[in-house]
């Protein structure tokens, strides 16, 4: 059967319709699943680090889909467990260089961040321990769980 001039109308309104309520209400159309958040929170106010410093500790926060439910999720850093967590773990590079953050559970992602050296004569890093990861352990090339050196 065709499409009558009556359809297509139809279908042009709901288009202009969509188009009209995005535009009033942005968040419309970013309504959904949130990815991987890594953020500085040391000033009581999380925003987003212009860079991230060894050492420094950081918000890592899973992937939502804005959904009350929440399971439990497993943080990584290139491939070492961080720990697990409903939202978020406390992540704390230890090693410059390019980290690739992922988490596992309701939601799979993953985050490519670089680190920078921290300057010279600060305290030795140390990744807080915070629950396993459902017993994946530790793969790949991973800083977490580790201290320079060993």
């Amino acid at each position: 059967m065709p499409a009558t001039n009556r359809d297509i109308a139809w279908a042009a309104t709901l288009v202009g319709v969509a188009g009209t309520l995005t535009t009033l209400f942005p968040a419309l159309a970013t309504a959904g699943i949130h990815g991987i958040e890594v953020l500085d929170c040391s000033n009581r106010t999380c925003t987003s680090p212009a860079s991230y410093i060894v050492g420094q500790s950081y918000s890592f926060i899973a992937p939502s889909n804005d959904s009350a439910i929440r399971p439990v999720s497993s943080f990584y850093d290139n491939g070492a467990c961080i720990g697990s967590d409903v939202n978020s773990v406390t992540w704390v590079p230890l090693t410059a260089g390019t980290h690739t953050l992922s988490t596992t559970g309701d939601h799979t992602d993953s985050l490519t961040v670089v680190v920078v050296a921290a300057p010279p004569g600060s305290p030795t890093a140390q990744q807080p321990q915070q629950g396993g990861c459902g017993g994946g352990g530790s793969i790949g090339s991973g800083s977490s769980n580790l201290l320079p050196g060993s």
